[in-house]
C-alpha cells in the first residue's frame, strides 16, 4: 500500500509539472500575440542585450512561438548546444544573437537582399530556421529550430557545428535531450 501511495504522489508531481508547463506556454503565446513579427525580429540577424538571464529566457521562449506561428510550418528539428570557446567581452549581463535562414524551391534565400517583408518571405519559403546564441557570464549556448513546409522532409539531421561571434569561433557540443530549459540551466550553472 505504501508503494501505491508513492506512485500516486509521483504521478501527481508530474501532472502538476505538466499543467505548469502548459500554462507557461499559453502565457508565452499570449505575449507573442500582443506584438507583430517585427517587434521580435527587426531584421534577419540582430543582437540584443538583456539585464537579466530571466528576461533573455522569456524572450527566447516567446520569440520561438512567434516565429513558429508566423512561418506557418511544422517544427521539424532543432537542438540546443553548449558553445565551446572563449567567452565574448560584453558590457551587458546577457547578450543574445539571433539569425534566420530560409530555403526556397531554388535553394538558399539571401534574407539580407529581399524586397518583401521578412515575415512574408519566411512564410513562403520551403524551410525556415531560427538560431539564438545566448552568452551569460563565462558560458554560451545555441538554440535552434528548423521549420519545414508540409510535404517536405529533411534528408539529414545535421546541426550547426560552429559559430563565429565577435571574432571568436565557438564549436558546438549537443548534449542529449537539451532544449531551451536545459540550455538556460547550463547558463545559470545549475547543470554542467
Amino acid at each position: 500500500m505504501k508503494r501505491i501511495g508513492e506512485l500516486v504522489f509521483i504521478c501527481l508531481i508530474f501532472s502538476l509539472a505538466g499543467c505548469a508547463s502548459v500554462q507557461q506556454n499559453k502565457y508565452y503565446a499570449d505575449i507573442a500575440d500582443e506584438h507583430d513579427f517585427e517587434y521580435f525580429f527587426p531584421s534577419p540577424s540582430f543582437n540584443r542585450a538583456f539585464p537579466t538571464i530571466e528576461e533573455a529566457y522569456e524572450f527566447v521562449n516567446v520569440a520561438q512561438i512567434k516565429f513558429s506561428k508566423s512561418v506557418n510550418k511544422t517544427a521539424a528539428k532543432g537542438l540546443a548546444a553548449k558553445l565551446i570557446g572563449t567567452a565574448p567581452k560584453n558590457d551587458n549581463p546577457v547578450s543574445l544573437v539571433c539569425f534566420m535562414r530560409a530555403d526556397g524551391r531554388n535553394g538558399f534565400i539571401d534574407l539580407s537582399k529581399i524586397d518583401q517583408p521578412l515575415e512574408t518571405v519566411l512564410k513562403n519559403s520551403i524551410s525556415a530556421s531560427i538560431v539564438f546564441l545566448v552568452f551569460y557570464q563565462d558560458r554560451g549556448v545555441s538554440i535552434s529550430k528548423f521549420h519545414l513546409a508540409q510535404g517536405y522532409m529533411y534528408t539529414s539531421n545535421s546541426q550547426y557545428s560552429k559559430f563565429t561571434y565577435q571574432g571568436n569561433t565557438y564549436n558546438t557540443d549537443y548534449p542529449v535531450g537539451w532544449g531551451v530549459e536545459k540550455a538556460f540551466g547550463y547558463l545559470r550553472k545549475e547543470i554542467d
